[in-house]
Formats: C-alpha cells, structure tokens, sequence
C-alpha cells in the first residue's frame, strides 16, 4: 500500500456566522498558536484559532487554486473546509517515522483545515478542532506582548 492509498475527502465547514472568505484576513502565530482574523465590528475581531502543529499561508490564490494538491478533490473558491485522508498528514506521519520514538497512533487524531480567500489560501494541521474566538484588540496585544516576553535573553 502506498503512502497516499486513500482519497482525499474535502468537505466545506458551515460556521455559525457566515464570512466572507474572500478578501481580507490576517494571521498571527505563535510557535503552537494560530489565529485567523476575519471580520471586526464594534471593537471585537472574529476570528478562528489553531492549536497547530504545521502550517502553509500564501500560494496558491484563487486564479491559481486548481494548482492546490486538493483541488481535483473539491477544494473551491471562498470557503473554510476540513479534509480528511489527507495526504499532508500522511506526509508529515511518514516523515516522522525517523524520530525513534515515532508512533503512527501520533497522528491519528490530527485534522487538516484549508481556507480559500482571493490573495491566499491557508492549510493547517492541527491535533485538536478549530475555535470560533471572539477577541479584542487588547487580547491580540497581550498576545503579541506574551510572545516577545519569550524573546527575552536576560
């Protein structure tokens, strides 16, 4: 059995406010945190965050998007979606593989998110379920503020 034996399946995430998953967005991300910022009414940012383990912000756009490796598998235009089988976890699994405590059992709860937007599609691995998360612009300073702390060689 090969390495990508099963199908990809790309199934759309219907959340319980709709966005516009086209133009603006914004991404902050810690070593195991990512936060995608989609919309800001009245002082509170909506956004989705990961606990993630990898992640692939950039290319392909939506002129580009059949260039996706999970385009010929439903992958469209504007859009949040959860993919199982995916073929980047089993990459990543195999990879792994050379570390000699590696378990194949490791990598049987993560969960591939992919979000389309006009500019830039994002991929995310993650071990856990996304979060809907409501924050404020103090919250993302805090954040921020935490990280740099971590910088601190004194």
């Amino acid at each position: 059995m090969g390495i990508f034996s099963r199908t990809p399946l790309v199934k759309e995430i219907e959340l319980k406010k709709e966005y516009k998953f086209m133009y603006e967005n914004f991404i902050i991300s810690s070593q195991h945190e990512l936060y995608l910022l989609l919309e800001e009414s009245n002082g509170i940012i909506d956004a989705l965050k990961f606990n993630f383990s990898i992640y692939k912000y950039g290319y392909p756009n939506d002129e580009a998007l059949g260039a996706h490796p999970l385009a010929k598998f439903g992958l469209k235009w504007y859009s949040f979606f959860e993919v199982e089988n995916s073929p980047w976890i089993e990459e990543l699994k195999v990879a792994n593989r050379v570390h000699h405590r590696h378990e194949d059992s490791l990598y049987k709860d993560r969960k591939h998110y992919t979000v389309t937007f006009k500019d830039v599609t994002l991929d995310v691995i993650t071990s856990s379920p996304f979060e809907v998360v409501e924050l404020t612009r103090n919250d993302i300073i805090r954040f921020v503020n935490e990280q740099i702390d971590y910088l601190n060689v004194d």
